[in-house]
């Protein structure tokens, strides 16, 4: 045995399994996060069938369908996280854009200060010229056939191991 050799796991099979670890953990988090948003849309459609009972308010129930499709984009891009362990910065301004766009809708455009609206045009034109020309497109390609939860979860444990 030479000078520099110790018994037991190397010092960067530790760190590793540490980051094996975390990542876990990690991963965890995110799919709590993904059934609270679940639950959030589910919570908003209820809202929205007991709003179309009562006298027709366009701006409500036009914000709540938006509010929806945003939480499907951060559903999405926490698959996607999940899936690749990445932030996909372009679905991050998809739903930025669509974010801006239900607080005017929200509020009503009329009743918004011109300066402020100035300031939301430049930042959707920027937000647009950035998700159009700044190359922040990723291909997704999803897997032609799709196994069942838990023989997918059984291959993620067994790629971690």
């Amino acid at each position: 045995m030479g000078v520099c050799e110790v018994n037991g796991p190397s010092y960067h099979g530790i760190h590793n399994i540490f980051r094996r670890l975390l990542e876990n953990i990690q991963d965890i988090i995110v799919i709590a996060i993904c059934l609270l948003l679940f639950a959030l849309m589910v919570k908003s459609l209820v809202g929205m069938f007991y709003e179309f009972l009562d006298p027709f308010n366009f701006q409500y129930i036009a914000s709540e369908l938006i509010y929806i499709l945003v939480l499907v984009e951060i559903y999405r891009l926490l698959i996607i996280y999940l899936r690749e362990h990445r932030i996909a910065v372009d679905i991050m301004i998809e739903v930025g854009i669509v974010s801006i766009l239900r607080e005017v809708i929200l509020h009503g455009i009329l009743s918004i200060d011109p300066f402020i609206l100035v300031a939301v045009a430049i930042l959707l034109i920027s937000l647009m010229l950035l998700l159009r020309y700044g190359s922040l497109r990723h291909d997704e390609k999803e897997p032609e056939t799709r196994e069942t939860v838990f023989k997918e979860l059984k291959k993620s444990f067994a790629k971690g191991e």
